[in-house]
């Protein structure tokens, strides 16, 4: 997802409840959110309809590329040509093997990407090569994902009450137990996940005849996905839209004892949308979003500071490109 748009006002508290809602359960009836939020079912159906001809939400669906086989991502802080960060992070988010792309401040030029790695031998030539068919593109450094905390997919606007969220986990698909670590995927659940990404709300009737199946099959394959924690439904929101403006990605040196107690607090942070154990010297990656600045600050103090393990960090404040592809001045690296 590329950071470039205009967020433009923010949603107001009753759109911001239906969209928090269907984060946390993006498959969710009209009337299943209305009867939870306590509103009138035309009336979230009304919302969500705008929501979605709007743009200012999206309904889609990811793979887990380590669980389905798809091979680890790699975390890649480049560095852009002077002149040249829009272009070159719209070609980043058109790749196919491109998850996401942030561009950030503190430097010019600067962007972050998570690369699927669909080759070990891809990660020893990045260093050297850079990323294949971007040659102008410098590699500054690059984290391998060991182990991932929380995904976007898992984050939700924290505006609703625990009641509320708690009836909303109650329909989710459940994991099943002992899952193995690596599951693969057929022909079928790629037709099925194809389908989920382009729109998660597809109704199963409609599922079933782009598969040519029927509906009680299309559910299955639907559940079976999600029981094995291979795909991940998301309902993909811009935080800004949700009072949250102000982005930051964090580098975390975390002493080894720590790295499991740390980034399982961080999960839990209602601030904090990626978390992530990583290769390299900063092992730990926490991207965040908060209502203003010295919400960060605040974050720093009262979050961090309060977890013990954590050696040193540093933050990146991830920024919005202007539309005319110019990039601000920052100071040069």
């Amino acid at each position: 997802m590329l950071n470039d748009s205009d967020a433009g006002d923010v949603l107001d508290g009753l759109d911001q409840r239906i969209v928090a809602a269907l984060q946390i359960s993006p498959r969710a009836g009209v009337a299943e959110v209305g009867r939870i939020l306590g509103e009138h079912e035309r009336a979230v159906a009304r919302r969500l309809q705008r929501l979605l001809d709007t743009g200012a939400m999206r309904s889609t669906a990811e793979f887990d590329p380590l669980r389905c086989g798809l091979g680890p991502t790699v975390r890649l802080r480049l560095k852009a040509p002077l002149g040249c960060l829009k272009s070159v992070a719209r070609e980043l988010a058109n790749r196919t093997d491109v998850l996401n792309v942030a561009a950030v401040g503190g430097a010019v030029g600067h962007l972050w990407c998570e690369l699927l790695l669909e080759s070990r031998s891809l990660l020893h030539s990045l260093s050297t090569n850079g990323i294949p068919g971007l040659p102008q593109i410098d590699v500054r450094s690059s984290h391998v994902t060991l182990r991932p905390f929380r995904s976007e997919a898992e984050w939700h606007a924290p505006v609703l009450t625990e009641e509320e969220e708690k009836r909303l986990r109650a329909s989710l698909v459940q994991p099943l137990p002992g899952l193995a670590n690596q599951y693969e995927l057929t022909p079928t659940d790629t037709r099925v996940a194809a389908v989920l990404m382009r729109n998660a709300r597809i109704s199963l009737t409609e599922l079933g005849g782009e598969l040519g199946v029927s509906t009680a099959t299309a559910g299955r394959r639907v559940t079976s996905l999600l029981e094995r924690r291979v795909l991940h439904l998301r309902t993909a929101v811009d935080p800004a839209l949700l009072g949250r403006p102000v982005e930051a990605r964090m580098r975390l040196k975390v002493h080894p004892a720590g790295i499991e107690t740390v980034g399982s607090a961080l999960a839990a942070c209602p601030d904090v949308r990626i978390c992530a154990a990583v290769t390299g010297c900063h092992n730990l990656l926490a991207d965040v979003c908060v209502e203003h600045e010295t919400g960060l600050y605040d974050f720093v103090v009262d979050t961090l500071g309060a977890l013990p393990h954590i050696l040193a960090y540093d933050t990146d404040i991830i920024r919005r490109l202007p539309a005319d592809g110019s990039v601000p001045q920052d100071t040069p690296s």
